[in-house]
């Protein structure tokens, strides 16, 4: 893997610099490397998908182990440094220039699951877990690294501050946990924050069972729109839709025996499913838009 000087040297021969827009802090620390390799667990059946590879911190090693390494990295000069440095080095390596969210992960899973490692950059990291769950059925487990704030709401439980629709949507269909906290050192250039490293197994079935998916995504997104509110009320609110009469509301909370003073924030996904259970819809509910339209 190359050192801070080595990835500034190698930069500067292939006339390049980091790119922030594109969230690019390239990892410089062995012991954090092998922290990242022990968590993919990389076997000689498995099959891995490394989300942008970058100056190839992991990528070499995750081959070394696994029966076949696919590389995806967008940005076309650190494409072209990958395919001058390590093209040749390992049989069982592709590399594939390309934005991973383009990329149909069915084509490496014909008969199995994948695993995926990678740095999710910030700004991409809510449209990259919706390309996840959408494709879960073909993945294992992903270990990926975020900012530790975004690490914090996706692992928060009921009656923490960070918990919230984020937590909810991953907790829905993963079973997400921390790992370790990478210091910004870690990094070059270094950024802002610290970063997280999770793992993400995925669910065959969701954690909590519910009747209508799409009214369940509603309601959820809705309560922590108005956090400040109550449940009651912020369900109330003329914004939600009229999916139930205050009526209706008032029984449901009650059947699912959620208090209607709770604050949104203390509601468990098993509230959430329950009270989607017993709401009956009124009128036509609008189809929900992507998880980041969800979790907005």
């Amino acid at each position: 893997m190359p050192s801070r000087n080595e990835t500034i040297s190698l930069l500067k021969r292939y006339h390049l610099r980091p790119l922030k827009r594109l969230g690019q802090n390239f990892l410089i620390d062995d012991n954090i490397r092998d922290k990242i390799i022990g968590s993919v667990d990389p076997k000689r059946g498995d099959v891995i998908v490394e989300i942008g590879p970058g100056l190839a911190a992991l990528t070499l090693e995750l081959a070394l182990r696994a029966g076949r390494v696919i590389a995806v990295e967008r940005d076309r000069g650190l494409y072209n440094i990958l395919l001058e440095t390590i093209g040749a080095k390992a049989s069982n390596l592709e590399l594939i220039n390309d934005d991973i969210l383009k990329v149909d992960l069915s084509e490496f899973a014909p008969s199995g699951k994948i695993k995926l490692a990678g740095n999710l950059p910030y700004y991409i990291t809510t449209p990259i877990f919706e390309y996840l769950i959408d494709n879960r059925r073909l993945i294992e487990r992903a270990v990926i690294t975020i900012q530790r704030e975004v690490a914090d709401r996706i692992l928060a439980a009921p009656g923490g501050k960070d918990y919230g629709a984020l937590s909810c949507f991953i907790q829905y269909y993963t079973r997400p946990q921390y790992l370790y906290t990478i210091s910004r050192g870690c990094f070059y250039p270094k950024p802002e924050v610290d970063s997280s490293l999770i793992l993400l197994d995925m669910l065959d079935s969701p954690a909590v069972e519910v009747k209508d998916e799409k009214l369940f995504f509603r309601i959820i997104r809705k309560a922590f729109n108005q956090r400040r509110k109550t449940i009651s009320n912020s369900l109330a609110s003329k914004a939600f839709g009229r999916v139930a009469s205050k009526e209706d509301l008032a029984a449901a909370l009650a059947r699912a025996r959620i208090d209607p003073s709770s604050r949104p924030e203390t509601l468990s996904l098993q509230s959430f499913a329950a009270l989607t259970n017993i709401i009956k819809v009124k009128g036509d509910v609008p189809l929900l838009g992507t998880l980041q339209h969800k979790i907005q």
